[in-house]
């Protein structure tokens, strides 16, 4: 397994005294069997590196979803971040973590999260208790770190199986699942950020595949274009041709098709269907809101989208993933 240039724990000791410096924690994934999509945010807090922002969404089989943002540190410990409902546990770096949740949370259909940002309300009681397992190599990103400004210069990836349970009210779901975490560190700023593609795909035959795509707004260009391909727990380098690109929130479930070229072959990727949908918000230089930000201009503001999909490779193999994409609009600042 290749040393990443960052290491699973937390930052320990003084932050860098950079501009716009972050460091964050993300496990995203779906289970088909279960019908349920997560994606499991924590990054610190930019107003105040100490604490931590947890942004926890959970699109659930009745079309429904969880949305929920806080901000603090109460489960914070040296074994792993954590905000006032959530914590990680880095177990044993690299091959095994623990991502568990206990608060009260929006559930609401998912419609209402593209119509606007997910306000107070009445309130579900959810947990979770799951465990990333892996012995997969980790595909590092830093590479492209000093192309543009909003991923940060130190970013690692892993895919693994995820297991444990969700409960969202009455209802509970057993997971069992191949997933995907991250870890990154360093300065992020989204102002330049156009459109993005970060999507996860498993499929039958043991192959999976990781990919990474971004435009920056001020040249309207490609700034890189990344991909991995799994055989196994054995990372191959590949090249990606991306197809079509969202531009419009509302195309949000149209086809995509794309390829991926190792030393293998290749992997003709295309979706077959859409089972869930969530809506987020990035802003200017490096928060994130559950729901879709306002504009206070005639400009649409750039949405995140984040969906579980139905996959196919090379014609005929069945599979399933992720997809987070973000939509070309106003990156609203924040002070």
């Amino acid at each position: 397994m290749p040393t990443p240039p960052i290491n699973d724990y937390p930052w320990d000791g003084a932050f860098p005294e950079t501009p716009n410096w972050s460091e964050n924690f993300l496990l995203a994934g779906d289970d088909p069997r279960a019908g349920v999509g997560f994606w499991l945010h924590l990054g610190r807090w930019r107003k105040d590196l100490t604490m931590f922002r947890e942004t926890t969404i959970v699109r659930l089989p009745d079309g429904t979803t969880v949305g929920n943002r806080a901000i603090g540190n109460g489960r914070a410990a040296k074994e792993g971040p954590g905000g006032p409902h959530y914590a990680i546990r880095i177990i044993e770096p690299g091959r095994k973590l623990t991502y568990s949740y206990a608060g009260g949370v929006r559930r609401v259909p998912a419609q209402l999260m593209r119509d606007g940002l997910v306000l107070e309300g009445p309130r579900t009681p959810m947990t979770y208790e799951l465990t990333f397992e892996s012995d997969a190599d980790i595909w590092d990103l830093h590479k492209v770190g000093g192309l543009q400004d909003f991923l940060p210069a130190g970013h690692i990836e892993q895919i693994g199986r995820v297991t444990g349970w969700l409960q969202v009210g009455k209802d509970r779901f057993d997971i069992d699942t191949i997933a995907n975490r991250d870890h990154s560190l360093g300065p992020r700023d989204n102002k330049d950020l156009m459109n993005h593609q970060w999507h996860q795909g498993y499929f039958e035959n043991g192959v999976s595949f990781l990919l990474f795509d971004a435009m920056t707004r001020s040249d309207g260009k490609v700034v890189f274009s990344e991909a991995v391909v799994y055989e196994g727990d054995r990372l191959y380098p590949g090249k990606l041709e991306m197809g079509w690109r969202c531009d419009d929130a509302t195309r949000d479930e149209e086809p995509i098709s794309f390829s991926i070229h190792y030393e293998k072959g290749r992997l003709d990727i295309e979706t077959i269907g859409y089972t869930s949908n969530s809506y987020s918000s990035l802003t200017s230089p490096n928060d994130q809101y559950v729901g879709v930000y306002k504009s206070d201009t005639d400009e649409p503001t750039l949405v995140l989208l984040e969906q579980s999909v139905k996959l196919r490779l090379n014609g005929s193999v069945p599979g399933y993933g992720c997809y987070e994409r973000t939509v070309n609009g106003r990156v609203m600042p924040e002070e």
